[in-house]
């Protein structure tokens, strides 16, 4: 999650795709780690996402995160989430489909099925012929750029959708195969990691939203 905002912080575009040390479970940044446990047991991590959306289970799947620099200034910002959500799991559905996957883009929402994303796809999430859920996604916006969290599952892409996905979104690409995308990395995301991500407010069940009244 910390890489994930360092990439934001940058003003970059950047496409990650990555897995997870140990079986995970995320959840949106309003949702709680006691709820996500009990939908979803015996994970190792519980982990609070900085985007919205459901409760994810990680320990099956591929995870990626799509960044969008605020736009310069002067220039009108981007259209609203849905519009976003759309144009994304367009690209990332032409991705799959040219990787041997079949699937299309939800029109509408469907029935609510919880708090457990997969539970309740939405317009523009990516399902397959039988209308089963195949990748969804959380989103937030910082000071005008874009964090998109999302998450494919029940299918398996031949290698290399990635690199589609990436030059369907963007006419020029540049590929960074390493954990280290940058010089002093490391050092940023360990301070990230201390003063947010590992710190007491982040795991709060208030997330810090709620304090004690002086006496």
């Amino acid at each position: 999650m910390a890489t994930d905002e360092l990439l934001l912080r940058r003003q970059e575009a950047w496409l990650r795709v990555y897995g997870w040390a140990k079986p995970a479970v995320s959840f949106g940044y309003f949702d709680t780690r006691a709820v996500a446990g009990r939908i979803f047991p015996g994970a190792a991590e519980y982990i609070r996402r900085w985007t919205g959306g459901g409760i994810v289970d990680h320990r099956h799947g591929i995870t990626y995160t799509l960044t969008l620099p605020a736009p310069p200034e002067g220039a009108p910002p981007y259209p609203p989430a849905s519009h976003l959500y759309e144009w994304i799991h367009g690209a990332l559905a032409h991705a799959l489909q040219q990787s041997g996957v079949e699937c299309s883009l939800l029109l509408s929402d469907a029935p609510d099925g919880g708090r457990a994303c997969w539970a309740s796809p939405v317009a523009s999430d990516i399902v397959n012929p039988a209308g089963q859920k195949l990748a969804g996604a959380g989103q937030r916006r910082h000071r005008g750029a874009v964090l998109h969290q999302g998450l494919i599952q029940q299918c398996s892409p031949l290698p290399g959708w990635e690199r589609i996905l990436a030059e369907r979104l963007s006419k020029s690409v540049e590929f960074v195969d390493s954990a280290v995308p940058w010089s002093g990395f490391e050092a940023e995301l360990a301070r990230l990691c201390d003063t947010k991500y590992l710190a007491p407010d982040w795991e709060d069940e208030t997330h810090g939203r709620r304090r004690p009244r002086e006496s």
